[in-house]
């Protein structure tokens, strides 16, 4: 008679091992996430091709490297081989030859090619940063390789460091921005967690206070703050990746509003917005611009600590045909940010927009380096006026859309509360957020819907499997990808779509951007919702998704 491996084992071993494996796997799960929130794309290769047509196979890779190369970030790259990774047989070549190098070089090498998409548009120029990965033995285990988007390179100085002193700065830049764009992609995802309760309840309940017009006004406000703060936290995540976002003809007007708004809000300082009437369209990266605003914005908020006013203006500019510094002969828009606080010492000009200059004793010298950042990658130029003790001019000059006569008028944003809808149908909530859980199913209780919820992968796939058995499954499945210990969401829908392919689940996520929804489409999600939503928006997609025809 066979025995399983825990069949002589005690009680108290048993439990030990299902624990320890318990804690593996929550130790699992907390290493994806914070791998996924690396914004260079990630891949983990075989020491030695398996497969000499394919080359070394992938053997995990992290989300960013996924979304660079156009495949599906929950999937990933596992399975493909280095050869479908780059562009052609030069770019291999390089790529393999970085591999040889990495290990005769002590583990480290770096080399430039091209990673092919598998979404049919063109392919990447990137940095392959390969590092071989040895045992206490010196045994090769496998490759670790970094994907980044190539930057354009700035003109060598004449005097340059020791190229030792050189790796060291550069690695430990490239470091620090890493784990800032970590950082940021993780508090937006955690912050968009905080809203979503907030948010489902506030907007419900002021569709239940309209006969109270003064409360109403008052909820209004309050629910248009959230908004900009989802707007904020989604700026957050896309300017977070790696991948450049393109410059668009952008409106300021409607922009400065809403920047100002939002970073001078509980300040004691009076913040002034005007701008020319004929206002050219600026060609920006809107994210990126609106984060250089709110910047300076709330830099001279903090030079005024005993408030005051400040102006935020934006004119039409033309650079002349000689040209202005880095600026390009043609029409520009400068927009103007000016305080009147303690004001920049002379000395300290050349050093403003340097990484480890700060003045402030809790700064971290980032903030107005960013900025320029921001603003260089936009072809423009921001230059700085202050005079102590009077106040401090920063402008921004950015490089105008072609054609752009004048702005377009645009409606103010609709910031009110999208409307209830009631419907009939079962809805299955899987969310291990228990306010945002209990909050939703209340909510949809209220519409008309019977609703199911648990906070975990394997518990949903028990309950539909139960449902769709006694002939009653849910209409609707609304699918948090980001659940706590055992399997994530995608894992679930994929579980339930093996058991019924029919199943209606729409994923629910903070971390899910325009650019890759359509990823988790056809991944066999029939929608996305994405976090935080309001009450209505919560009820406007299940009643859709609910009255569907199923799919057979």
């Amino acid at each position: 008679m066979t025995t399983s491996p825990t069949s002589n084992a005690s009680p108290s071993s048993v439990a030990e091992l299902e624990q320890g494996l318990e804690q593996l796997k929550v130790a699992n799960y907390y290493l994806r996430v914070a791998l996924d929130q690396v914004s260079d794309g990630l891949v983990i290769v075989e020491s030695e091709a398996s497969d000499a047509k394919c080359g070394p196979k992938v053997l995990f890779s992290n989300a960013a490297a996924a979304m660079l190369a156009g495949a599906d970030p929950e999937t990933g790259l596992r399975g493909l081989g280095l050869n479908d990774l780059v562009a052609g047989d030069r770019d291999a070549a390089i790529l393999f030859q970085s591999l040889r190098q990495s290990i005769e070089n002590g583990g480290c090498h770096e080399c430039e090619c091209h990673l092919q998409s598998l979404r049919t548009q063109a392919p990447v120029a990137c940095t392959w940063r390969v590092r071989a990965v040895f045992n206490s033995m010196r045994k090769l285990l496998n490759f670790t390789i970094l994907i980044r988007p190539s930057e354009r390179k700035e003109p060598e100085k004449t005097e340059p460091k020791p190229a030792a002193t050189d790796d060291l700065d550069a690695q430990s830049v490239q470091l620090r921005k890493e784990n800032l764009a970590a950082l940021a992609q993780g508090i937006a995802h955690d912050v968009n967690n905080l809203l979503g309760p907030v948010t489902v309840r506030l907007s419900a309940l002021i569709q239940q206070v309209q006969e109270q017009p003064e409360l109403a006004q008052e909820l209004q406000a309050v629910f248009a703050g959230l908004k900009r703060a989802k707007t904020f936290t989604s700026q957050v995540v896309t300017a977070s990746k790696a991948v450049p976002r393109k410059h668009e003809p952008t409106d300021l007007a409607p922009l400065m509003r809403d920047t100002v708004e939002f970073a001078g809000a509980g300040s004691n300082v009076h913040l002034c917005v005007r701008h020319d009437d004929q206002l050219r369209l600026a060609l920006v990266d809107p994210v990126k611009l609106s984060q250089v605003l709110q910047n300076l914005v709330m830099n001279g908020i903090q030079a005024m600590p005993h408030g005051g006013y400040m102006d935020v203006e934006a004119h039409n500019h033309m650079i002349g045909a000689a040209g202005d510094g880095a600026l390009k002969p043609g029409p520009h828009l400068r927009l103007i940010v000016r305080d009147r606080g303690c004001g920049i010492p002379k000395e300290n000009f050349d050093r403003l927009f340097r990484e480890s200059f700060t003045t402030k004793p809790d700064g971290n010298g980032i903030g107005l380096t960013t900025c320029k950042r921001f603003v260089d990658e936009m072809g423009g130029e921001i230059r700085v006026d202050s005079t102590p003790n009077v106040g401090t001019e920063f402008s921004v000059y950015l490089p105008a859309a072609e054609g752009s006569a004048t702005t377009q008028v645009q409606k103010p944003a609709d910031t009110a509360p999208v409307p209830l809808k009631h419907g009939k149908g079962k809805v299955l909530i899987v969310d291990d957020e228990d306010d945002l859980r209990k909050v939703a199913q209340m909510i949809l209780t209220r519409c008309g819907y019977e609703v199911v919820q648990c906070d975990n992968g394997q518990d949903a796939v028990k309950i539909y499997q139960s449902l769709f058995r006694s002939g009653t499954p849910p209409d609707v499945v609304l699918m948090d990808l980001t659940l706590r210990g055992g399997m994530n969401g995608t894992e679930t829908a994929a579980e339930i779509l093996h058991l019924d392919p029919d199943a209606r689940i729409v994923c629910t996520s903070g971390s899910v951007t325009q650019e890759v929804q359509m990823i988790f489409l056809e991944r066999g999600f029939v929608g996305v919702l994405p976090k935080p939503y309001e009450a209505g928006e919560l009820t406007q997609t299940v009643h859709q998704v609910a009255t569907m025809m199923r799919r057979s």
